[in-house]
């Protein structure tokens, strides 16, 4: 089992000293946002929270993934750095293949992709995208991301995601893998087809079987069932050693935690209970080496 946190609502002036700390304690990966920008209202629910209420103040300092995660790379030596998720619909596929790699290089390819739908139109609206397209833009766009990061003269022609041949370098000198995220029936079948393993927000013990058993069963669908494969996931109610254990012998590969939240939030309170906890860096830090000392080091 591997271990990682969102820092999504931590105050980006936070985010070099958290990140040589997990370092240091030998945690796994670092997962951060990727918010262009917030409207001010939104003609749709957010999906996350049980009211469809955004859980975050609209003024909030967001880093573009890519800025956040070369600052944490360039301070740490071992840790990973995981865009969660990158809403590569609304994004241009060869540019953002020129980030990745670009982060890839300076990191010593300590980063993997994670993906996934956007929700709010506007974004889409204002961006000049068809939001009725986007399933069909991200599964072009993780095909092509992919080829880019293979090096040497590649091309493809999609019907959205269109380029003859073009070179990118650098390019990762291993193979970084796609995660894609999302919960719904359709993003589970994307992962199973196109990923490298699963992405997802919060769950509970209970959830967690059967959500295994339709991503296996989809993998077979597709034949992938052999490859490797991994699942990423927040499960608030696995506290204890023995709890983690049942999920890494399901197949969960990635635990992700939020060291410092108070424990006792179940998964249907939401993803923003949790995340809304901001205590000071120096409270922060001391989670962060309790947890690696008390848990992760019962994985290593």
């Amino acid at each position: 089992m591997r271990f990682g946190f969102h820092l999504f609502m931590v105050d980006p002036g936070e985010h070099q000293e958290i990140a040589r700390t997990a370092d240091d304690c030998g945690w796994d990966s670092i997962q951060v946002a990727d918010a262009p920008f917030f409207p001010e209202t939104v003609s749709v629910p957010y999906p996350y929270t049980p009211d469809g209420a955004r859980f975050w103040p609209l003024d909030m300092p967001v880093l573009d993934p890519w800025v956040a995660m070369t600052a944490m790379a360039v301070v740490t030596r071992r840790i990973r750095f995981v865009p969660s998720v990158l809403r590569l619909a609304i994004r241009q596929p060869l540019l953002e293949a020129k980030s990745l790699c670009s982060l890839a290089a300076v990191s010593n390819d300590r980063v993997a992709l994670g993906v996934g739908l956007a929700w709010m139109p506007e974004e889409f609206r204002w961006l000049g995208i068809d939001m009725k397209t986007r399933g069909k833009r991200q599964d072009e766009a993780i095909q092509a991301v992919r080829l880019l990061m293979q090096g040497g003269f590649q091309e493809f022609h999609g019907e959205f995601v269109d380029f003859d041949r073009v070179i990118m370098a650098p390019t990762p000198k291993k193979k970084i893998p796609i995660y894609v995220g999302g919960a719904t029936a359709p993003a589970m079948r994307r992962a199973a087809r196109l990923g490298d393993g699963w992405l997802s927000v919060i769950h509970d013990k209970a959830e967690i079987p059967g959500l295994v058993a339709e991503l296996n069963g989809h993998r077979r669908e597709f034949g992938r069932a052999a490859e490797p494969f991994d699942i990423m996931l927040h499960c608030p109610d696995a506290t204890g050693i023995d709890d983690i254990k049942r999920l890494e012998d399901l197949g969960i590969t990635d635990l992700q935690v939020t060291p410092w939240a108070v424990p006792g939030i179940a998964a249907e309170e939401g993803v923003g209970k949790i995340q809304q906890q901001q205590p000071a860096l120096q409270t922060k830090l001391d989670a962060i080496r309790r947890y690696a000392d008390q848990v992760i080091a019962r994985f290593a």
